[in-house]
Order: structure tokens, then sequence, then C-alpha cells
């Protein structure tokens, strides 16, 4: 069996590979406790109220703010975001734990690397709180080339004929590099209201500047992992890079956004050094 299509499999033949069968890994982890961030936190930092005796029984009350309370004042208008550190390595780990399986199915069926990889990642729909990642590829071997006995199975995202296009241009995979961040967006006061269909504020264009800057920020640090990921490697790019997204609605109209990338590194056959990280996104199969 194999994931290639017709095209794949004629060009990886022509190049001097041989397709030895469809390989697999696949990791199952259950999600951990995670604090998140809760409506006594957005508390804490709103001005505190303080009655004070005005005499005859009388009471007069005084907005106190405390240190910072300009950054608090900021924080209850615009929101934040908070990198939720238990579900993103739940996620990371479980990627490293499928890819290193795959990894070891190939090298049992005696692979040179595994192309055309295709990735399923989410939620694991037979339990609760749990997510899966599977990645499901072509061990191919040659006669052309061979792994050094320190060198690790390369497992390719790109489809036969890329791979074969790799080759021939000098440029060798390194394998897949990945990175994850899983973020909490506190919805700020000005997005509560322009939310809210009943004012007049929702009536105009806006952006929700707290979903953008939640967004952006779990985007650059999966993008730093993915990158920190492919200099380990020695690489002097990522190619056909995937972004996958997941979005949940919470209380009071905060956000969890999962952000993922990945993408396979590659590096000149005759280059040794590392270089500085580039993206390229889709390939394609043209």
């Amino acid at each position: 069996m194999s994931t290639l299509s017709a095209r794949g499999f004629v060009a990886a033949e022509n190049a001097g590979f041989r397709p030895l069968g469809q390989v697999q890994g696949t990791a199952v982890v259950s999600l951990g406790v995670q604090r998140k961030p809760s409506r006594w936190m957005r508390g804490s930092l709103a001005p505190t109220r303080i009655e004070f005796p005005a005499g005859y029984g009388a009471t007069t009350t005084n907005v106190y703010y405390g240190r910072g309370s300009l950054e608090a004042q900021q924080y209850l208008n615009e929101g934040g975001w908070f990198e939720l550190e238990e579900r993103t390595a739940a996620y990371n780990d479980a990627r490293t734990q499928a890819l290193a399986r795959l990894r070891e199915h190939a090298k049992a069926a005696g692979a040179l690397a595994v192309v055309d990889v295709r990735i399923r990642r989410g939620a694991f729909a037979h339990a609760m709180h749990t997510i899966e990642f599977t990645a499901l590829g072509t061990a191919i071997g040659s006669d052309r080339f061979e792994l050094d006995d320190n060198d690790s199975i390369p497992l390719v995202g790109v489809s036969g004929v890329d791979f074969w296009k790799l080759i021939e241009s000098g440029t060798w995979p390194l394998g897949l590099v990945g990175g994850t961040s899983v973020v909490y967006i506190v919805a700020g006061y000005r997005t509560k209201f322009a939310r809210f269909r009943g004012g007049s504020r929702s009536r105009r264009n806006q952006e929700y500047l707290d979903y953008t800057e939640g967004l952006r920020n779990a985007r650059l640090r999966a993008a730093g992992r993915l990158r920190h990921e492919a200099t380990q490697l020695g690489a002097i790019g990522v190619i056909g890079v995937e972004v996958d997204r997941e979005r949940r609605e919470q209380r009071d109209d905060n956000l969890i956004v999962r952000v993922d990338l990945l993408g396979t590194a590659v590096a000149r056959l005759e280059e040794q050094e590392p270089q500085q990280i580039r993206y390229a996104l889709g390939l394609g199969a043209q």
C-alpha cells in the first residue's frame, strides 16, 4: 500500500527510489488540568471602592486605584492573552511521539525516507479532553542513496513528485518540524461592547484588537518552536508549511485558540552549517 499518487509513484521509481509500503505513527494524549484566567483575576485588577464615615451616620465612597492602575485599566479595556503551558506542551508532545513512532516503523521496514506524510490532528472523539496526532506516509528505499549509522530517517511532508524535484536540485529533506501554541484570550470591554449587537458601537466596522494580538502571538510562538526544531537539524529552510488553527468560545466573550505549524526542513547536500531559517508556503505538486 502507498499514499503516493500515480504520478508520485512513477516519479519516485524514475528517481531510483522503491516504495516499500505505508507506515504510521500515532499518539493519543489526555489533557491534564489547566488553570485558566478567570473572573476573579479580572476583578482584582479593577479599582477598589472604600466607604468612609462622613458623619451623622452617613458614608461616602472613595475609589482607590492601586499601584499600576493605568496598566490595569488598559488591560480591562483592551483585554490580554496568556499561553496555556500545559495544553501547549500536550500538543507538542503528541506530535513528537507520533513522529518518533512513524520513524521507528519506517526503520523496521528498512526505509531510507518517508514521503507524502499526511497528518491528522485534533480532538480524539472517543474520550473527553483527549487529543490525537496521527502521521501516515510511504516508506521508500533506494540503491542510489544510503544513510549513515547516525543519520535519522527523514520524514517528508511533500509528495513523491516534489521529493524527486528536491533531490534533483541538490536539496535533501531533513524531516518534519513543527510548533504549537495554545493561547487563552481575555476579551476587553471594548470587544464586549462591540460584540453586543444592541449597542451603537457594534454598527460600525472595527477591529477586535485583543483577538488580533492573541492570534498573532500564538502564531509567533508556534513559529519560534518550529524554527528551533529546524535549527537543531541544521536546516537552511522549511518548505510546505501548513497552518492549522482551532478556536473555541469561552465565557464572557473569551477565546481559546490553537495555532499549529508543520513543515519539512531541508538542507543543501553539500552544505553543513545551518543558516537563517526561511519559510515557503504551498510547494504544490505541479
